[in-house]
């Protein structure tokens, strides 16, 4: 299989990995921290009112903890990478903050398997464990300095897990758009076979590579879209290396039941 996807000049629409444009619309409720690591996209905090749409989270292969600080009842649940467009159940006028790790990432105290994450939201004591007291006390704080402080101090060396160097190099490949990865040249530099290199991601990530590099062409697509720097759709089609129009509008149809027009619309009109 060639998962060659995306020609050289999609290098211009490459976003910051994991982007959720109906998050980031919610202006003054949403606030966006991002350091420097391997592992973490964002930090962010959000509140939804009760005058506002149910949040939309869209496919990015990323993985999230979203803690919920209800002063009476705190919780956190483990959303795992989606294959279709979702609303997040979030509760009015309580104020959230999440953690959002980079495509492919999957954080080592997770006790889930990839597969059992997928489209899948999990209550995070569930599949974490001793994580009771770091709940709560992230709940009773209002800053995301310190909560982001409290959860890096909780899992100071456990916050990505060790894969394989094969799903290593793919999802580096792809995030960083190498227009010449072919599944071909896996084989020849590790002596696997298509069958075993695909299988091996697949058990890791929990997707196959052509659904992940699909999802990064897609999120490439929604950031050029979201831009203050509108592109065509015609240019877009041909810089992201789809077929045609038609193919681009299957595949957000498939990810976001929409068309790529009818998603900016969507996005502008969207409080």
């Amino acid at each position: 299989m060639d998962i060659n996807l995306r020609t050289q000049s999609a290098k211009n629409y490459i976003p910051n990995h994991g982007e959720q444009p109906f998050f980031a619309n919610r202006g003054k409720n949403y606030l966006s921290k991002i350091l420097p690591s391997g592992a973490i996209s964002e930090f962010y905090q959000i509140k939804n009112s009760i005058q506002q749409q149910p949040i939309l989270v869209i496919p990015d292969g990323c993985m999230d903890i979203i803690f919920e600080c209800n002063p009476v009842k705190p919780t956190a649940r483990i959303f795992g990478p989606i294959l279709h467009m979702q609303n997040v159940p979030m509760q009015p006028n309580i104020n959230y903050f999440g953690v959002r790790f980079f495509p492919g990432v999957i954080p080592e105290f997770i006790q889930a398997s990839a597969e059992n994450l997928l489209n899948n939201s999990i209550n995070f004591t569930d599949v974490v464990a001793n994580s009771e007291d770091l709940i709560r006390e992230i709940a009773i704080q209002s800053e995301i300095e310190q909560q982001i402080n409290l959860f890096l101090q909780h899992f100071p060396n456990q916050l990505k897990r060790n894969y394989s160097v094969t799903t290593e190099f793919i999802i580096s490949t792809i995030l960083n758009d190498n227009e010449d990865f072919k599944i071909k040249l896996l084989e020849e530099k590790t002596g696997y076979c298509t069958r075993h290199i695909q299988r091996v991601f697949k058990q890791e990530i929990g997707i196959s590579i052509k659904t992940f590099s699909c999802i990064m062409r897609f999120q490439s697509a929604i950031h050029a879209l979201t831009s203050q720097t509108r592109t065509r759709l015609s240019d877009l089609t041909y810089d992201l290396g789809y077929n045609d129009q038609a193919h681009l509008h299957k595949e957000f149809k498939k990810f976001i039941n929409m068309s790529p027009s009818g998603f900016v619309k969507h996005f502008e009109e969207y409080i």
